[in-house]
């Protein structure tokens, strides 16, 4: 059956999502090859989680989506390939489906997906040039605006951890020219998981009721400032550092007034429930040990 995307914001009510793979993820990787400094601090520490914990965490995740009607899609699966986090390797804006340039060592993932961008019209589909980087998680569109994670050049080069350019951003904005795109540059670590950002989505996201911020990630502050303007203070839940190394910015809304959020997460869903919106609870504390929690693990197709 054919697909067609289309996203206008993060919390339109949400039709059809592809959710991550855990099965089959290649076991414990090596320091030296982890790409993400949550990741490398989970090997060294002896706490990187087991496939049959992430892939209980993600059926929970899709039972979760599948009891609010949501229609649940999922990548091939590529042997021995960490294939959890959907979100980066494709994402969509307005109704184009749009398949970046991602690192190396995430390459591979792409091919996952191919049966279900088969069912995208071309006329729907955009491949981004060569030296126009992004990844989804980075990438989060608002209405008018798309909020963009970025890095100059030399921090691009400098970090496994950098995912997006500058180039991948101008690309992005001359194909929408209707759209206002505004970057936001985050501390970067490869190596302190506590020190930088991996993508915006892990510092920053809109919701139903306003935004969930991580001020202390961002690399300037009147970046805060702009927000704060934006969405209005009353309007943000802040994270303290230790709710941000927790992922708390990156719950998954499935319409304006329902979210799905990590069950540990008891002063956001306070927050949010004071602020009327129904909260769903999942599981999903040993995959956060990868680096990426409940937006990483989702790539929305169609909303509205």
């Amino acid at each position: 059956m054919q697909i067609l995307p289309h996203i206008e914001n993060e919390y339109a009510p949400l039709h059809t999502v592809v959710v991550g793979v855990a099965r089959n993820m290649g076991g414990v990787p090596d320091v030296e090859s982890c790409y993400d400094a949550r990741s490398r601090s989970s090997v060294l520490e002896g706490t990187y989680p087991s496939e049959e914990d992430c892939m209980s965490e993600v059926k929970g995740l899709i039972e979760a989506l599948e009891s609010l009607d949501v229609e649940v899609l999922r990548p091939s699966g590529i042997p021995s390939l960490n294939q959890v986090f959907a979100r980066d390797i494709a994402f969509v804006i307005e109704d184009q489906f749009i398949l970046p340039n991602v690192i190396e060592d995430r390459a591979e993932e792409a091919h996952a997906i191919t049966e279900i961008e088969g069912r995208i019209p071309s006329s729907n589909i955009i491949m981004m040039p060569s030296g126009c980087f992004a990844e989804g998680g980075d990438v989060l569109v608002h209405n008018h605006h798309v909020f963009v994670g970025v890095s100059d050049e030399a921090t691009f080069d400098a970090y496994k951890t950098a995912r997006t350019n500058y180039a991948g951003l101008e690309y992005l904005a001359d194909e929408f020219p209707a759209k206002e795109f505004k970057g936001f540059e985050l501390l970067k670590s490869d190596v302190d998981p506590q020190g930088g950002s991996l993508h915006l989505d892990c510092a920053f996201q809109p919701v139903g009721c306003g935004a969930i911020i991580a001020p202390h990630l961002f690399k300037h502050q009147e970046d805060v400032a702009w927000l704060e303007k934006f969405f209005g203070k009353e309007h943000i839940y802040y994270c303290s550092p230790e709710e941000a190394y927790g992922l708390t910015t990156n719950v998954f809304s499935v319409s304006a007034t329902q979210i799905i959020v990590a069950d540990v997460f008891e002063g956001l869903t306070s927050w949010l429930t004071e602020k009327g919106m129904k909260v769903t609870p999942v599981k999903y504390n040993e995959i956060v040990k990868m680096g990426g929690l409940l937006r990483c693990s989702t790539m929305p197709l169609n909303r509205g």
